[in-house]
């Protein structure tokens, strides 16, 4: 490994050497358009917010965006571009991430000549580079089956899904190695030679006992193209087992996670080496759990050392600090009146003085105490409230639907969902800046405010995607809503800022449930995913459709 220039201290060091400056390049592109990208940022940013500066880097980022324009597009040229760009720039250190930038800059020694090269989560097994560092992030298959194993104990078949590519089949065949220890217990299928609608068929056709391992999915069998997102996000919307995967980015909804190579501490190990500090070379995996993945198949036994996401806080744990502060004002008052009340038993002349004292003090406790409880359900509605579009937020969305399942079960009601997202939203970010993207958000919320009845319910469930829940509402009556609220969107017209107006449309997919009156079982959280399920899918129909229209789930 080629060594690291150490971090400075003090302020000679400061005045003797320059700042580091160091070239980043990055595969996939920006991280608007990848999550993977996102959650490196979100690690590097941490990492480096840590650290005391007295020399503040220079950091050169450079994105070759290879899903949207293609692995061979992306690097033509590229090596000119780099070459006359940093001509007369002195790096101190070169640093890719993930395979293509990694393969690119290995197959060009002569680029940058004497720079130290760090070759980051390439992906290239037992590879070692002649002219840098390697700082790979491999899989550990053998971890991921044992945490599969161990949380889904029931567990007798797992269908692994990757595609054919060259670096599938080299994921797959480490499965395949990782697999053995369990060739009696547990029975493998690997779907690497399928068309898409056959793997999305033979999901929906998993039952009890099963599970699925979703590796990085580019390409099926029939050369279709896929973004691994898309991928996950069909994969869940089929599954009734649980989904694991290899990778931080693909842990969505639906997929309960697993063993996998973390985004953030790949972008904690590029921030240490941005610093010129030495990288742990063996920390860019952790276990990562989704906590509504825990609760829909509940699952056991999960690792002391897990990272659980989305898990929910409780008021206790949300607003501690406020409660004791408060019990501890009720304590001490109600000391002052027991103290006041011991002093003053032996003098009965001055009893009405102390009553009147007492009850002042008591007034001032039930004062204080309503004041707790006003600024614990201010918080409470500021927890639960979208602060841009002050519609309800995912979380109050949540628990609605889940009051609105439970009163539908003892009524016998139809309860409808409208699941709604605005079309071309991030064209709309792109063209005219985030603030046109906020104006626009309020004015669909305002659309969504407008139309809902005094029982209904609207929330921004995230981005720019917004639900709408309607108890004792028919499908055929919910539908009629969506499309008077499609109407009333296409008939917008918001300022973008600079003179233009933007022109809104909108997709939506509409859910009902109709529960049976009378059900001794109380309807758990699977009803609940199951209609966001739904209504998710039939909004997927619609913007496939074309999107400007209405779907109904299936």
């Amino acid at each position: 490994m080629l060594p690291l220039a150490q971090a400075q201290d003090g302020a000679g060091a400061t005045e003797r050497q320059p700042p580091r400056q160091v070239l980043v390049l990055y595969s996939l592109g920006s991280d608007a358009s990848s999550l993977w990208q996102t959650l490196i940022r979100r690690g590097l940013n941490a990492e480096l917010s840590n650290q005391p500066w007295q020399v503040t880097p220079g950091i050169f980022e450079e994105r070759l965006d290879s899903w949207r324009v293609g692995e061979q597009a992306a690097v033509t040229g590229l090596e000119a571009y780099l070459r006359t760009k940093y001509a007369n720039v002195r790096l101190d250190a070169i640093i890719t991430e993930n395979y293509l930038a990694a393969r690119f800059l290995s197959e060009h020694p002569k680029l940058f000549p004497g720079v130290p090269r760090f070759y980051v989560n390439h992906g290239r097994r037992d590879w070692q580079p002649a002219d840098g560092a390697n700082l790979d992030a491999p899989h550990d298959f053998g971890r991921a089956l044992a945490l599969m194993a161990q949380i889904t104990p029931d567990l007798r078949r797992i269908a692994v899904i990757v595609d054919g590519s060259e670096r599938g089949q080299a994921w797959l065949r480490a499965v395949r190695a990782a697999a053995t220890p369990y060739q009696h217990t547990i029975a493998f299928e690997y779907w690497d030679q399928l068309g898409l609608e056959e793997v999305l068929r033979r999901t929906e056709a998993l039952g009890a006992g099963s599970a699925i391992l979703l590796l990085p999915y580019y390409r099926d069998a029939l050369g279709v193209r896929v973004a691994p997102p898309e991928m996950t996000r069909d994969i869940s919307a089929r599954s009734a087992v649980p989904i694991f995967t290899s990778v931080e980015s693909l842990i969505l909804p639906g997929v309960v996670g697993g063993h996998v190579v973390s985004a953030d501490k790949v972008g904690r190990t590029i921030a240490r080496i941005l610093q010129g500090r030495v990288p742990d070379q063996g920390g860019m995996q952790e276990t990562i759990i989704d906590n509504s993945a825990i609760e829909r198949f509940a699952l056991h036994h999960l690792p002391p050392d897990a990272r659980i996401l989305n898990r929910p806080q409780d008021l206790w744990q949300r607003y501690h600090w406020q409660i004791i502060a408060g019990l501890a004002l009720i304590v001490l008052q109600a000391g002052l009146i027991t103290a006041l009340v011991l002093a003053l038993r032996g003098r009965r002349s001055m009893l009405s003085t102390l009553n009147a004292e007492r009850e002042q003090l008591e007034e001032r406790v039930l004062q204080r105490t309503l004041e707790l409880l006003v600024a614990n359900s201010r918080l409470e509605q500021q927890a639960t409230t979208d602060p841009l579009t002050e519609l309800g937020n995912r979380r109050k969305m949540t628990l609605r639907i889940a009051e609105e399942i439970e009163r539908a079960q003892r009524g016998g009601h139809t309860l409808s969902l409208l699941m709604i997202d605005i079309d071309y939203f991030k064209r709309i970010n792109d063209r005219h800046g985030h603030d046109a993207g906020d104006r626009t958000i309020v004015a669909v919320a305002q659309v969504l405010h407008k139309a809902t009845r005094g029982m209904d319910t609207a929330a921004r469930f995230g981005g720019e995607e917004f639900v709408l829940l309607m108890p004792e509402t028919p499908l055929a009556v919910a539908l009629d809503a969506a499309e008077r609220l499609r109407l009333a969107v296409a008939s917008l017209q918001v300022d973008a800022g600079n003179g233009q107006a933007i022109r809104l449309t909108i997709s939506v997919g509409v859910a009902a449930i109709t529960p049976t009156v009378g059900t001794a079982a109380r309807l758990g959280p699977d009803v609940l995913t199951d209609l966001l399920i739904r209504a998710d899918q039939a909004l997927y129909r619609a913007k496939n459709g074309g999107r400007d229209r209405v779907e109904a789930a299936a």
